[in-house]
C-alpha cells in the first residue's frame, strides 16, 4: 500500500512542519496559501492532454493563459460540434405531424409539437396513457 506523500515545508509560508501538520503550519497559512492567486498543482489538460498550473480545485482544461493553438483548435472544434448539435435539434419535426417543433435550448428536445399529437400518435400505436 503505498503511503501518501506529505510536504517538508508549509506551503503558506515557508517554514519546516513539525508534528502532525501535513501540508501547512497553521489555519492561518492555509487560508492564505488558498486566497493567494499563484498556482497550486500542475494538472493534465482534460482536452489536449499538455500540463497546466491550476489555481481553483476544479480546473479539468487549461485557462486562456495557458492554451496553445492545439488546445484552442481542439477547443474551436467542440464549440462547432456543440452548435451542430443545438441545429440538429432546432431542426426537429414532431413523430405525429412532421410539423417544426421548437427547441428551447435546455433539456431534451420535445416530440411532439402539442399533447394532442402526443396522444393520437400513442393511440395509433396501441399505448395506453
Amino acid at each position: 500500500m503505498n503511503m501518501p506523500d506529505f510536504e517538508d515545508d508549509c506551503l503558506g509560508c515557508g517554514e519546516p512542519l513539525s508534528g502532525r501538520q501535513r501540508r501547512y503550519c497553521s489555519p492561518a497559512c492555509r487560508k492564505r496559501y488558498q486566497r493567494s492567486k499563484t498556482p497550486k498543482l500542475l494538472r493534465t489538460c482534460a482536452r489536449c492532454g499538455q500540463p497546466f498550473s491550476e489555481y481553483t480545485g476544479r480546473q479539468k482544461f487549461c485557462g486562456p493563459e495557458d492554451r496553445d493553438d492545439y488546445c484552442d483548435d481542439l477547443l474551436s472544434e467542440e464549440d462547432d460540434d456543440r452548435s451542430a448539435r443545438m441545429a440538429a435539434l432546432a431542426e426537429a419535426e414532431c413523430e405525429h405531424c412532421q410539423t417544426p417543433v421548437p427547441y428551447s435550448g435546455r433539456g431534451r428536445p420535445k416530440r411532439f409539437c402539442a399533447p394532442r399529437c402526443r396522444t393520437a400518435f400513442y393511440r395509433a400505436q396501441g399505448v395506453n396513457l
